[in-house]
């Protein structure tokens, strides 16, 4: 009884901290730890504005071009439903004391590589610019074996070992309400490769796929796992990255792979050994591609280490009780 007591008066006392400093916004209770960092909503506005200005960017357009994406860069006004967004006043990071970080996936391969470095770079020109400011800054390439391709950026940005996941995540519902997307910087569309194996086999389309015996490479994590219903039929084999579902057609043991019709280009490209005869099929409907912050946001950085703090006494407390 007396724990209860001393529970539900610290249930209290939690409430009434945290309508005194601010409002609290957390868009998902989802998460693979429970270290959460929570960001201000300032900080969350800037990279907002920054990746807007991004997308009209002269020299963020013209690498893009050349680093030979074929499809279109998205008009922000189909995101946000604005052509503009404001920046705030300041840039709401201890920018002189910490570290700025950035990530996205290891072995992003090319162009992905390349679309992610491009973007990290233009995002602290575009912040440098706007406050007049110098920030020390990182690229860090993450390991997406253990949690898959989203779960791993996304931890990533909830834990704070990186502030901006600028990898090229594909926009979808499911994700949209985990963490929070910026406007998005590039475009696709969806395809899968043919491989050699089993030449006999015709596979012109998605419903071909949906056949017994027949292997489908997916990277684990990724938005390609949402057509796995559609080809139910088949074997699939997960990779822990794309470029380990690559790797698999080189080997043989796929008959397919799903992915980035990008990615699979590229890889026809430069796999002429080893994929003189593929084909690269598109599966329809373009994907708008954006980086990401967390989605466990505050009014303030003030009001983040409060929060913070709360919810760790609040987790003590419950493990005692």
């Amino acid at each position: 009884m007396i724990v209860t007591a001393r529970f539900l008066i610290l249930t209290v006392v939690v409430g009434s901290l945290l309508l005194n400093c601010g409002s609290l916004f957390i868009q998902s209770t989802n998460s693979q730890s429970t270290n959460i960092q929570y960001v201000s909503s300032d900080f969350v506005k800037a990279i907002d504005a920054a990746f807007i200005e991004m997308t009209d960017d002269e020299e963020y357009i013209d690498s893009y071009r050349n680093i030979g994406l074929i499809f279109p860069i998205p008009e922000c006004v189909n995101y946000f439903g604005v052509s503009e967004f404001p920046y705030p006043d300041k840039f709401d990071f201890n920018y002189k004391e910490k570290v700025f970080t950035m990530c996205y996936q290891k072995n992003a391969g090319s162009p992905r590589q390349e679309m992610h470095e491009l973007a990290a770079r233009i995002l602290v020109k575009l912040l440098n610019r706007r406050y007049k400011i110098q920030l020390n800054y990182e690229v860090k390439q993450l390991d997406t074996g253990k949690l898959g391709f989203f779960g791993t950026l996304k931890n990533a940005v909830d834990t704070g070992e990186c502030q901006v996941s600028v990898a090229s995540t594909a926009i979808d519902s499911s994700r949209d309400s985990q963490i929070h997307f910026q406007c998005p910087y590039a475009s696709s569309t969806n395809g899968f490769l043919r491989t050699t194996l089993d030449p006999q086999i015709t596979v012109n389309n998605l419903n071909d796929l949906n056949r017994t015996g027949l292997l489908v490479g997916v990277a684990t994590g990724t938005f390609y796992e949402s057509f796995i219903p559609q080809i139910s039929a088949a074997t699939i084999v997960g990779a822990s990255t794309t470029q380990n579902v690559l790797r698999l057609i080189t080997q043989g043991k796929v008959h397919a792979v799903l992915g980035d019709i990008n990615d699979l280009i590229t890889f026809q490209k430069i796999s002429t050994n080893n994929c003189t005869d593929c084909n690269v099929r598109g599966i329809g409907g373009t994907v708008e591609m954006a980086s990401f912050t967390s989605g466990y946001i505050v009014a303030s950085s003030a009001t983040s280490l409060v929060v913070s703090f709360l919810v760790f006494v609040v987790s003590l407390t419950l493990v005692f009780y």
